[in-house]
């Protein structure tokens, strides 16, 4: 702190060295000695108080000098000095004597009180001259008091800066020794520094100075050289002022709003409170957004996230027959029953049972992606022997025409499709491959099972879902013994079973379907228990549309995945007409974007976004911050090789990566709801009323990890002065409400405006010992 004197009473610079004195006490003895010689004894009784009195505000200024260097110096914590044998008076110590009292926006709790120490020298003829709060001081007798150097309390440019010195121990006239205690002295420091700037005096609006002193006469003088303000005069009510009390010797000085630095001023300065005070000229806060206005043309920074890390707005959603579907290929082998009951219907459908089967699975095949997905065709009867096409094969006649058994081999036969038993040629399949299933001859379904796993041994492969749909519209017939593996099996039943639980060990899942006038015409256990050792389900149909809806639900089931979907979602913040589309940090070149008034916006919601968005502007006092969000339905979905577990499965989660931008659905007025910590109440029925689904952060869970926003115990929002939480209520979605909480902050809260430099209060404790 800069030190200055009081021009009027002395001209030295302070610092007084022990040369100095020395050479002052030379100065002195030699003066003595010229009076002896030319004045006499009077002059020299006269010159002896002279030098009295000097030596004595010298030893005081000593004390000044050694002390600044514990009160200004953080290296510095122990000094010595030595007031000197040639003063009138004894030296002495006067603890809690006084008292320094600094109070902010005149509360109680925003007030320190500290002692004024002093170090002092009483003359014979009743003055007193003092070190006290790092000046100098004299009084005379009859009570006035002035400063000698100034004291380490200092106001400038609206700033109040104090150090003191709390002494403790005893002043001799001898060698005295200052230590500092530095522990103490920094945490008593930071105690006051913390309670007069807490809660609401953080920013002051007006700061009380109160000295209680001996010397607050000259304490008063000084106050008014560093102030400006003349004591006792008659200020208007709310301004500043400097009151002397001769009654209770103190010194107040108040110091109003606009006596302190603007950056304290919450009327002028960027401080918000959304919930209102008397500094804010206009709040108002409605679901479509925001306006706060001082009235004072400032510009407040905006920004905006989401308390979660991802939104997480979507569903689990089972997806089948679309370009735009994520999963693995697929390769379906229909193993089908060509025995001679084939060629009859069922009661009360004019249809053959080939027939219907024929266009089951044509229709089948309109659920699969050409691109990727693959089919083929087995026929099992009693005339899939080669012995039979040997020796010239077997004439039947169906659908009114003759024909002759294909060639097949131990009950069963391949059906290729341009010489491939798997094809993705759709139309080359159902034009001339399915057409040539037969029927004739009697039921052996283990015939085409053991097809069906030879062509998916070598055919396809463990990257694909390999899928065989079986079906029979009775019994099997004969009792062939079948060789699997190691192991021989007598009759189709057993052994069909036996293969079906082989494949689905290697992945391979079978559906049966039994296509009769009735369940007894089949054997359903056997069918069931088919189902069961491949890991499918068995179907029944009666009728060729009942058997149609039985191959679309297989297809559908089979060429359909689950996926939790994360919808295309962006987020708007506008203010005047001007947009401010939401900012993501990184590499967002794979990330949707969707375009509207000019501007790219992006989707928030993708999982695979490189950083959590956000929104930063600036807006101006009185203009409206509104808030929306719009929703898009997707055009592609593809995967993200993210999984959630959801009733203990693993499912892929998937991203929108092109936005359909025709009608979307925006979420704003009755979906878009904001609270301040004046509606802990309705917030809590929120929560308590929001349904996540299992693979979402419930918003309780993202409340708490982000921290600070929410009292779970006390179920109260703790939301900063300048902060609303924006809940959007998107369309509901498989088990959950699709809900998301926006951070919104403008301008700067009352908590973290903290104006450093305001107030400085430094408090070092001192023991002096001889």
């Amino acid at each position: 702190m800069r030190r200055r004197k009081r021009g009027s009473i002395q001209g030295d610079e302070r610092g007084v060295s022990e040369l100095i004195g020395a050479v002052i006490i030379v100065g002195l003895v030699l003066t003595g000695s010229v009076l002896v010689v030319y004045f006499g004894t009077n002059v020299i009784d006269e010159t002896r108080q002279g030098q009295s009195d000097e030596s004595t505000e010298i030893g005081i200024q000593e004390i000044d000098s050694r002390l600044s260097t514990l009160s200004t110096s953080s290296a510095a914590t122990t000094t010595s000095f030595e007031i000197g044998s040639n003063i009138e008076g004894d030296a002495h110590l006067v603890e809690n004597e006084g008292s320094l009292n600094l109070t902010v926006n005149t509360r109680s709790t925003c007030s320190v009180q500290e002692p004024l120490d002093s170090v002092r020298i009483e003359r014979d003829d009743g003055q007193i001259v003092a070190y006290e709060a790092g000046g100098t001081w004299i009084k005379s007798p009859d009570g006035g008091a002035i400063y000698n150097t100034a004291p380490d309390v200092s106001y400038r440019n609206g700033t109040i800066d104090v150090s003191l010195l709390n002494l403790t121990g005893r002043v001799s006239e001898g060698s005295n020794q200052a230590v500092t205690d530095v522990n103490t002295s920094r945490r008593d420091s930071k105690s006051a520094v913390n309670t007069v700037l807490q809660g609401e005096c953080v920013r002051p609006d007006n700061v009380t100075l109160r000295i209680q002193s001996d010397f607050y006469r000259g304490w008063a003088d000084y106050l008014e050289t560093e102030t400006g303000l003349e004591p006792n005069a008659s200020p208007a009510p709310g301004d500043s002022y400097l009151r002397v009390d001769d009654t209770t010797q103190t010194v107040t000085v108040y110091l109003n709003q606009s006596s302190l630095p603007r950056r304290t001023n919450d009327e002028i300065n960027n401080v918000v409170n959304v919930t209102g005070s008397d500094y804010m000229d206009e709040v108002t806060i409605s679901d479509d957004g925001i306006l706060i206005d001082k009235g004072v043309n400032n510009t407040y920074t905006v920004y905006s996230e989401p308390i979660s890390e991802r939104p997480e707005i979507g569903t689990v959603r089972k997806v089948s027959q679309a370009d735009n579907v994520t999963r693995p290929p697929l390769d379906v082998v229909f193993v089908v029953d060509e025995s001679g009951s084939m060629a009859w219907s069922t009661a009360g459908d004019s249809k053959a049972k080939y027939e219907a089967v024929r266009d089951a699975m044509r229709d089948f095949t309109t659920y699969l992606d050409s691109n990727m997905d693959r089919v083929s065709l087995v026929g099992y009867n009693q005339y899939h022997t080669g012995g039979i096409v040997d020796n010239g094969g077997v004439d039947y006649s169906l659908d009114g025409n003759d024909r002759e058994i294909n060639e097949g081999s131990n009950r069963g036969a391949i059906y290729r499709t341009n010489n491939r038993m798997l094809t993705a040629d759709f139309v080359e399949f159902n034009s001339s491959t399915v057409p040539e299933t037969e029927a004739v001859g009697g039921t052996y379904s283990a015939g085409g099972m053991k097809k069906a796993s030879s062509l998916l041994d070598l055919q396809s492969d463990e990257s694909r879902n390999r899928i065989v749909v079986m079906l029979t519209d009775g019994k099997n017939t004969g009792s062939d013994t079948w060789h699997i593996g190691k192991y021989s099996y007598i009759g189709s039943n057993s052994a069909t079973i036996e293969l079906a639980k082989r494949m689905y060990r290697t992945g391979v899942t079978t559906y049966t379907i039994g296509f009769a006038d009735d369940d007894d015409s089949v054997d359903k256990n056997f069918l069931r228990n088919t189902a069961d050792a491949g890991g499918g389900k068995y179907y029944f149909a009666t009728d060729s549309e009942e058997l149609e809806d039985v191959f679309s639900s297989i297809a559908e089931r089979v060429s359909s995945t689950e996926q939790v979907g994360h919808y295309g979602v962006t987020t708007n913040l506008s203010t005047d007409d001007t947009v401010h589309p939401p900012q993501i940090t990184g590499d967002i070149s794979r990330v949707a974007t969707a375009t509207a008034d000019g501007k790219e916006w992006l989707n928030v919601n993708d999982p695979t976004a490189p950083s959590t968005f956000s929104h930063a502007f600036a807006v101006s006092g009185g203009d409206m911050v509104n808030f929306t969000a719009t929703q898009y339905s997707c055009d592609k979905w593809v995967g993200t090789g993210q999984t959630e577990v959801i009733n203990g499965s693993s499912i892929p989660v998937t991203r929108c990566a092109e936005l359909n931008t025709t009608d979307p659905t925006v979420i704003g007025g009755d979906n878009a709801t904001v609270f301040t910590n004046d509606d802990s109440a309705v917030f809590n029925d929120f929560l308590d009323n929001t349904t996540s689904a299992e693979w979402q952060t419930n918003l309780t869970e993202a409340l708490d990890d982000y921290g600070g926003l929410y009292d779970e115990s006390s179920k109260e929002l703790t939301l900063d002065s300048n902060q609303v939480l924006v809940l959007y209520d998107f369309p509901d979605g498989k088990h959950t409400d699709n809900r998301m909480l926006l951070l919104y902050s403008v301008g700067l809260s009352e908590e973290e405006a903290r104006p450093t430099g305001v107030i400085d209060i430094d408090i070092d404790n001192v023991e002096i010992s001889n």
